[in-house]
């Protein structure tokens, strides 16, 4: 995609959230701590919500279209780079590589055996945004079925859609949690009960994408409602994070990758209020020049920083930190807000050298 074409605002969203992915994988934290508990409880869950944002299916759109794209978009690049990881990231054995194999074909977390445990995000991704588009696929199928004497007014007729899309989306929510309940149940490759379960992320970010900018469009044509609503969303922003903050502590550390939904319903409120706060204040930082270019950049190479920012953070506290003077290494070896600035900060930089390096062979290939 060429910059005329992306989303600023969406990009530095994307960028400030794959910033949190970054801290929360510093060493620094327990696991249990106020820090991972708040960026856990709504930043994975964020991600889904700007994938259904961006998804843009239709009623001439090919089920062929969808799957071939979100192969080439999400799970050839998982393969590619777990494969970079495997050849790169040192293992103790070749028993624990061949582990590490068989965890990449599997595509799940595997905290033990993964080489590059947060690559397991990637065909999570694959499969919540697969399986959505082809629920609204069918969807959309049915309503011609239905109404094919009228293909017009597509915005205005998507309300059957989504309402048959959210009937199937929440049977699957349904069995998904069922089944992910009991944690003795073995995991699905792929996390595909974990994607099943997290479907209303991304029929929630559809709906947004949908109806959010034309409302939007609306206010600004009448100078006293854009008031009103700055008025509005300013002190809803303070509830937001009061009850955000309130529901974050009460249900505990959650993680995905786990199963470990703690309460889902809470959940599913807290990780949405975190992520309305999240687009909230994110809009004043699109609004930046230096920021927004910045942040920019972060979200336009978020697939990358993913998948590099670990090996990144490794390489900086096993070569880069021994070797500087101590009393900085002492600095940076402890929790404080410079050390997580100057690590987070490194993990970013190496990850985009990294993403550069990938894109010149891709590119000269």
């Amino acid at each position: 995609m060429n910059n005329k074409t992306r989303n600023l605002y969406i990009d530095v969203m994307k960028g400030l959230l794959i910033t949190l992915v970054v801290i929360g994988h510093l060493p620094f934290f327990e696991y249990n701590s106020r820090t991972l508990v708040l960026i856990y409880s709504f930043h994975m869950h964020a991600f889904l919500i700007i994938g259904g944002i961006l998804s843009h299916i239709d009623e001439n759109t090919k089920l062929s279209t969808i799957i071939i794209k979100r192969i080439k978009g999400t799970l050839i690049p998982y393969f590619v780079f777990y494969i970079i990881s495997l050849i790169f990231i040192p293992s103790p054995s070749m028993e624990q590589k061949m582990k590490a194999v068989i965890v990449m074909f599997r595509g799940i977390g595997d905290p033990v055996n993964a080489i590059n445990l947060p690559l397991w995000f990637l065909t999570f991704y694959f499969v919540a945004m697969t399986a959505f588009e082809i629920i609204e696929w069918l969807s959309y199928r049915i309503k011609l079925a239905i109404f094919e004497e009228n293909k017009n007014g597509e915005n205005e007729k998507y309300g059957f859609v989504a309402i048959l899309s959210l009937i199937m989306i929440s049977f699957i929510m349904f069995a998904s949690f069922l089944y992910a309940r009991y944690y003795k149940m073995p995991r699905i490759p792929f996390n595909v009960e974990i994607a099943g379960f997290c479907l209303g992320f991304v029929f929630l970010g559809k709906i947004l994408g949908k109806y959010v900018p034309s409302a939007t469009a609306e206010i600004k044509k009448n100078t006293a409602a854009t008031v009103f609503t700055t008025i509005l969303i300013l002190a809803l922003l303070l509830i937001f994070i009061t009850s955000w903050y309130i529901l974050s502590m009460h249900n505990g550390r959650i993680d995905l990758n786990a199963r470990d939904y703690k309460n889902a319903f809470l959940m599913y409120v807290d990780a949405i209020l975190g992520f309305f706060i999240f687009a909230i204040i994110s809009f004043p930082f699109s609004k930046i020049p230096l920021i927004n270019n910045l942040f920019g950049i972060f979200g336009e190479n978020s697939l990358y920083i993913l998948a590099y920012h670990v090996p990144s953070v490794f390489v900086t506290n096993a070569f880069l930190i021994p070797n500087l003077p101590p009393i900085i290494g002492v600095t940076l070896a402890h929790n404080s807000i410079i050390s997580i600035l100057i690590l987070t900060s490194l993990g970013i930089l190496f990850s985009l050298i990294l993403a550069f390096i990938h894109k010149s062979i891709h590119f000269s290939a």
